[in-house]
């Protein structure tokens, strides 16, 4: 589901799109296992990772899962191209998202890695 990835800022759990979808609060804490052994706490996930879902807020995936990894204080950087996604609800929670220091929306990884990896933010 995730691999280390060392870079001369950091390191950091990569989700990408090759090891299936994060859905549930179930596939959160299986990540939070493999965290916890590999003793990391930043973590980056690729849009295609995310389940269709968790861009409606009405179905509380997106809501789950933030959920999980902020009482879990793991900073965490979502690759996505919000322009591109429908619902207005949901680009407007991803700014509020952004205005904090634990969970934040990026439009490319190159951006996500610089945000996730600031020691500063």
């Amino acid at each position: 589901m995730a691999q280390i990835i060392q870079s001369n800022r950091g390191s950091y759990l990569l989700c990408d799109t090759d090891h299936g979808h994060l859905r549930s609060e179930r596939d959160i804490l299986d990540l939070l296992g493999l965290f916890w052994e590999v003793g990391a706490n930043l973590l980056l996930i690729s849009e295609g990772v995310l389940h269709p879902d968790f861009f409606d807020l009405s179905t509380r995936v997106a809501g789950e899962i933030v959920l999980k990894l902020s009482n879990y204080r793991v900073k965490t950087v979502i690759v996505v191209d919000l322009d591109s996604i429908p619902s207005q609800p949901f680009r407007e929670w991803a700014g509020e998202c952004n205005r904090g220091k634990e969970i934040h929306f990026c439009q490319d990884r190159d951006e996500a890695e610089n945000w996730l990896l600031d020691k500063e933010s």
